[in-house]
C-alpha cells in the first residue's frame, strides 16, 4: 500500500469516528431530555390576541380584561386598573420557551399529580373572552419543592417545571391593582417640571386626650426660577434639597387598596388635601376622607383618599399620609450645632 493510500484511509477513518463521536454527543439521553423538555405553554403569537385572562386557585376567580389595549381587573360591575407590567409577565411566562419535562401521559395520574380538572388554572381568552388560547391547570409541588405539575386542560400529557405560577395565583386582587394615585405615562401623567405650586393642608389633630387641636398652617411650596420657595422658611434657611424628592413623592404616590364603600363624589372627602398647580393652568387635588375601622386586631385603620379627575376611591396607609403631609418646618436646614 503507498503512502498516499494510507493517508486517505486513515483519513476516511478519522472522518467515520468524528461522526460516531458526535452522533454520540447529540443523541446522548441527556440531550434528548433536554430537547424534549423544551416547551412552551402559550404561543408567543396569540399574547396579541389575549383579551382575557382568568386565574382561580379554589379560593375565588380573578378575571382580567383588556380594553383598548390597557388590561383591567374586574370586580363585580367595576373595573379597577391593573398593573400593565404584571400582566405582561404572566404572558411572558406561559409563552417562553423553557424546560418542561414530560412527566407523564397517563389520565390516571391526574389527580395524583394535582392536575385533575379542579385543579388551580389560568385560562388565557382571545378578543372579547370567547375562544380559549390556553387552559393552564397547575398542580401540586414535585419532591423538590422548587418545580409544579403542569397540564393543559383537554390532554393526558403532564409536566413540570420551575414553579413560578403560583405567585400569579395566590396573590390578593390588591397586588394586580395599579394603586398610583397619578399615572406614570399616557393621560394624567404629572412630571415634576409641570408642577408650578403645591399647596397641603394637613388633616386634624387630636391631643393625648381626644381633643381636637388648631390645625396647623397649610404649607405652600412654589418654583421660583430654577429653585422653590416654602411660605415661612426663609430662602438662607431652606433645605432646597428636599424639595425635589417631596414634590415627586406625591407624584409617584401609590395607595394600598380600593375601597367600594364610598363613591369619589361622596361629601367626606374634606379632612385635608394636596393642591397640585401645573404650568398649563391645570390642576391635581388630592383629598383625604375618614379612617376606615382597623381592618385586624392590632392594625391601624388607613386613611381614605380621592384624585381630581378619577372616579376612584384608594385607602392610604398612616405611612403614606405622614410622608405626603408635611409641615414648613421639614424643609428648614438642620440647626448647626
Amino acid at each position: 500500500m503507498t503512502y498516499k493510500t494510507k493517508v486517505w484511509v486513515l483519513s476516511i477513518v478519522v472522518a467515520v469516528l468524528a461522526v460516531v463521536y458526535a452522533g454520540t454527543l447529540i443523541l446522548t439521553p441527556e440531550r434528548l431530555n433536554s430537547r424534549n423538555a423544551a416547551y412552551t405553554w402559550l404561543e408567543p403569537k396569540w399574547t396579541d390576541q389575549a383579551g382575557r385572562i382568568e386565574t382561580s386557585d379554589g379560593a375565588g376567580t380573578l378575571t382580567l380584561a383588556r380594553r383598548d389595549a390597557v388590561w383591567f381587573v374586574e370586580a363585580g360591575d367595576t373595573e379597577y386598573p391593573a398593573k400593565q407590567g404584571r400582566v405582561a409577565d404572566l404572558l411572558r411566562l406561559l409563552s417562553a420557551r423553557a424546560a418542561y419535562p414530560l412527566r407523564g401521559s397517563a389520565a390516571s395520574s391526574h389527580e395524583r399529580l394535582g392536575v385533575g380538572e379542579n385543579a388551580s388554572r389560568i385560562v388565557v381568552r382571545g378578543g372579547a373572552g370567547a375562544i380559549p388560547l390556553l387552559d393552564l391547570l397547575v398542580g401540586g409541588g414535585d419532591a423538590t419543592g422548587r418545580e409544579v405539575y403542569l397540564r393543559k386542560s383537554g390532554q393526558n400529557e403532564v409536566r413540570s417545571g420551575e414553579d413560578k405560577f403560583t405567585a400569579y395565583l395566590s396573590s390578593s386582587p390588591a397586588a394586580w391593582y395599579n394603586l398610583r394615585l397619578f399615572p406614570a405615562e399616557g393621560t394624567g401623567a404629572l412630571a415634576l417640571d409641570t408642577v408650578q405650586r403645591v399647596t397641603v393642608v394637613s388633616p386634624p389633630l387630636s391631643g393625648e386626650l381626644g381633643e381636637a387641636l388648631p390645625p396647623p398652617a397649610p404649607l405652600v411650596i412654589s418654583r421660583s426660577g430654577s429653585g422653590w420657595t416654602v411660605d415661612g422658611v426663609a430662602p438662607d434657611s431652606l433645605d432646597g434639597s428636599r424639595v425635589d424628592p417631596y414634590i415627586r413623592g406625591i407624584l409617584d404616590a401609590e395607595g394600598d387598596d380600593f375601597v367600594t364603600a364610598l363613591k369619589s363624589d361622596d361629601p367626606v372627602f374634606n379632612e385635608g388635601r394636596i393642591h397640585l398647580e401645573l404650568g398649563d393652568g391645570a390642576t391635581r387635588t388630592v383629598r383625604l376622607g375618614p379612617v376606615l375601622p382597623p381592618a385586624g386586631e392590632g392594625e391601624a385603620g388607613k386613611r381614605t383618599a380621592v384624585v381630581s379627575g378619577s372616579r376612584y376611591v384608594y385607602t392610604l396607609a398612616e405611612w403614606t399620609v405622614n410622608r405626603l403631609f408635611r409641615d414648613a418646618a421639614y424643609f428648614e436646614k438642620p440647626e448647626e450645632p
